[in-house]
């Protein structure tokens, strides 16, 4: 039995690092389908044993989301509001409102169409949904462990970074074993690997985000460069940056990766430390900062400071360092994937590809805007939620994500099809990196917040002084463990 004690010290490490401005509440999100539409397949439409007669609470995902209450009443009031919106680029018609599975879908409309179509799946299972909003980032996460320590939850929370940690502390439900299976075969593991603890799987997300390497094409042949060709190794990736740098005349620079102090900073740079073999944190939570592949990733993102007006790298707001590639002030960057959309939504030519390997380095990437759907273990409906997360994953949904292409899906069987590899290539490529070593942030076993930000201002003090980054880090190392342990 765990003490309320203990619990409030557990939960106090949730309240830790912020969710990322990329996160799946922010733009960069798409998709669409109503209820009267064609549909990509029934499976999931069966009757489940137990689950009829239910009303769900769901909280709401900024990605998809259409309000707060019953999903059913929501969806014609979203259908009249999003007509009437003048900001929509482009406006939104009634047209719009017609989607067929395999076709084009207006990113606009996806909230509309998502929750349409979860709607009528759990419907046809006499499952009503009723969501609520309980904000996102430090917010969401307050709440969530008010919530844990009353004993009063939704029967489904969603969250990003914290939400492993939940998984760690016994507070969310296991998958069924019949459908962690089923989830293993048939999904990608970006959607679920990050929330798999000691052998089960305790979360899931439909379009998670991993990250990509995109350039600006314009930029990159000004230097000299072929605009068409990724390049294939961290050295090849600096030496590109130099050149770009050197031929803007400090009008623009060759970029690279955000490395600021804070979670938009881990999400991104974390991804080269998980393919130089490094990473934050061990299995238990104790932090891993001085290894030798972690010193030479810092030595490595020092270098690619050079190419950065000054500060900009560390920047503690993230925004900064965006706006420079939206406004074609930087060549390189590394992000999620609606980096693309939006960088076609600005007229910017760019090239988009998998992130490049250090020297014996290996393929991984972190978890990035990935909305993560769990079970509390404090759930009244706990059959009818893991329908809702069935519903997810159904090849209604994924088709629709795969038609609006602002992400890739997850079900296999959508994504590795031929029609989605034709006409998504870029986002094909981004599946492709959902697969294998993918990560999500880690929990530290103590005060979390503590050691992250420890861990933070040591790379940012590696990156913007003249200090030895093996001796900088050793001192973080030291200073995290006297936390931890």
């Amino acid at each position: 039995m765990i003490s309320k004690k203990w619990m409030t010290a557990a939960l106090a490490m949730m309240l830790t690092i912020g969710v990322s401005a990329c996160s799946s509440s922010g733009s960069g999100n798409a998709g669409g389908n109503s209820g009267g539409n064609e549909r990509a397949g029934n499976e999931a439409a069966k009757p489940g044993p137990g689950a009829s007669g239910t009303t769900i609470t769901v909280l709401n995902e900024g990605a998809v989301a259409i309000g707060a209450g019953e999903l059913s009443a929501l969806l014609p009031e979203k259908k009249k509001a999003l007509i009437a919106d003048e900001t929509q680029n482009p406006r939104i018609t009634e047209g719009d409102f017609t989607y067929t599975p395999g076709q084009p879908a207006k990113p606009g409309v996806f909230p509309y169409f998502y929750q349409s179509i979860m709607s009528d799946i759990l419907q046809a299972k006499h499952i009503t949904v009723k969501t609520e909003d309980w904000g996102w980032g430090e917010p969401l996460i307050q709440k969530q462990t008010a919530g844990f320590l009353a004993k009063n939850m939704p029967d489904i929370i969603v969250g990003e970074t914290q939400m492993p940690g939940f998984a760690r502390q016994g507070l969310l439900e296991p998958f069924p074993e019949e459908m962690a299976k089923e989830i293993r075969e048939n999904i990608a593991p970006a959607a679920w690997k990050p929330m798999e603890y000691d052998g089960k799987i305790y979360g899931f997300a439909s379009q998670p985000g991993v990250n990509s390497l995109f350039w600006n094409k314009k930029l990159v042949r000004e230097a000299g460069l072929d605009p068409d060709k990724a390049p294939a190794s961290w050295e090849e990736l600096a030496a590109n940056a130099q050149k770009v740098t050197e031929a803007g005349g400090k009008k623009f620079y060759g970029g690279g990766v955000y490395a600021g102090p804070n979670a938009g900073g881990y999400l991104r740079y974390g991804t080269l430390l998980v393919i130089n073999g490094g990473g934050f944190a061990d299995e238990q939570g104790q932090p891993a900062f001085n290894s030798d592949s972690n010193v030479e990733t810092v030595e490595f993102l020092k270098r690619l400071n050079a190419d950065h007006p000054a500060g900009m790298m560390v920047n503690t707001n993230e925004g900064a360092y965006f706006d420079a590639f939206k406004k074609e002030q930087t060549a390189y960057i590394i992000d999620g994937p609606w980096r693309a959309i939006e960088s076609a939504q600005l007229g910017i030519d760019y090239g988009m590809a998998p992130i490049p390997l250090s020297e014996g380095g290996k393929a991984g990437n972190i978890t990035i805007g990935a909305a993560f759907h769990s079970v509390p273990k404090e759930a009244k409906n706990k059959e009818a939620a893991f329908e809702y997360i069935r519903a997810m994953y159904s090849k209604e949904i994924q088709t629709l994500i795969a038609d609006t292409g602002v992400r890739s899906p997850v079900l296999k069987t959508v994504a590795e099809s031929e029609a989605y590899q034709k006409a998504h290539p870029e986002m094909y490529q981004h599946y492709l990196a959902m697969a294998g070593n993918v990560q999500g942030l880690p929990t530290f076993a103590k005060e979390s917040s503590k050691v992250w930000q420890i861990f933070g201002d040591a790379v940012t003090k590696s990156i913007m002084t003249n200090g030895d980054v093996k001796r900088i880090l050793d001192e973080a190392q030291k200073q995290a463990e006297a936390i931890t342990k």
